[in-house]
């Protein structure tokens, strides 16, 4: 099983993927969701944690990065059905904001969907998906 992990900074904009096999090795790095710096892009090469074990220490000493560890590939259509708010939204205009947004911010979107329907008062109607995607509430 493929073990997938988010990273992102306040140093650079966007996300970068790490991908493990079972056994705990680099399987792929992927930066074209970052804007990295030369200078970012060359401590990156240099410091690549090439085994898991490693990711945590290698990252730990920044106390900009964050790192999160997805579970699985979120896709539009499993936020779609998930936020459930199909009478109401616009489906192209949400799809639009979710194709413009960082897998790193649509996994949060995704994750805080159940938090943010707790969060509504009773008597109150969710936001549109797209209004909930434009607001990125999950930020707040």
């Amino acid at each position: 099983m493929t073990r997938r992990f988010i990273l992102t900074s306040t140093a650079f904009e966007g996300d970068v993927i790490f991908e493990y096999n079972e056994g705990g090795l680099l399987e792929r790095y992927d930066i074209s969701g970052a804007s990295l710096s030369e200078n970012q892009h060359i401590w990156m090469l240099k410091n690549l944690p090439r085994e898991l074990c490693e990711l945590q220490r290698v990252l730990g000493n920044s106390g900009t990065a964050k790192l999160t560890e997805v579970s699985e590939e979120i896709t539009f259509d499993k936020f779609w059905n998930r936020y459930d708010e199909k009478d109401r939204s616009s489906k192209k205009k949400a799809l639009a904001k979710w194709n413009r947004m960082s897998k790193s911010q649509q996994a949060k979107a995704y994750w805080y969907i159940p938090k943010y329907f707790s969060s509504i008062p009773l008597g109150v109607a969710k936001k549109y998906a797209e209004t909930y995607l434009n607001a990125e509430l999950w930020n707040n």
